[in-house]
């Protein structure tokens, strides 16, 4: 039997922490899932393994928030049978092809795009989906007017993904730079 990785553990580690994170909300959308799936996609290797973990803890994630908080307005079958939670899980899957982006070119500021065209993506796809089903004109002007309604989540989004990828990171970084073996060890 194959034995966990140390970094990869250390990495699954603080993303199955994060995932948790969402049943403390501090703010609405201040998650660390965008950041999930472009860490997932930038720091594992096993390119299906990377896809499918931020869709787990998003799925995870999902189904506790609906159980365990949001269970008065909507239920499970209810929210996995709307069609915007298919654009949802798919701006996931782009955010992870944004980490493969990051894999050769692990910056600072390479991080920090991605984590501003993270949030992004998901913006503009979910609340397109949003304006298809809300009750606002199928116009134009009521696609911005969507838009418009969804700044505020989309500012805490934004914070949340930088807070959350700069911390993966930076913890990372700690821990590998004063251990070698780590430090060398790549992440299948």
């Amino acid at each position: 039997m194959k034995h966990l990785q140390p970094k990869l553990a250390i990495i699954i580690g603080l993303l199955i922490l994060a995932a948790f994170s969402r049943l403390f909300p501090i703010m609405p959308n201040f998650t660390p899932m965008c950041a999930i799936a472009l860490v997932s996609g930038a720091l594992i290797k096993n390119r299906t393994f990377a896809f499918i973990f931020p869709l787990f803890a998003m799925l995870l994630g999902d189904v506790l928030t609906i159980t365990l908080i949001n269970y008065q307005y909507i239920n499970i079958p209810e929210y996995f049978s709307a069609p915007y939670t298919a654009l949802i899980y798919l701006s996931f899957i782009g955010m992870t092809l944004m980490g493969f982006w990051l894999r050769n070119r692990k910056t600072w500021s390479n991080l920090g795009i991605a984590s501003f065209a993270g949030p992004t993506l998901f913006f503009l796809t979910t609340n397109f989906g949003e304006w298809t089903h809300n009750n606002l004109p199928k116009t134009f002007s009521g696609l911005m007017a969507t838009y418009e309604l969804g700044i505020p989540f989309y500012r805490n989004d934004i914070l949340g993904t930088f807070v959350f990828s700069f911390l993966f990171f930076g913890v990372l970084v700690l821990l590998t730079q004063n251990n070698p073996k780590l430090q060398e060890q790549k992440v299948k």
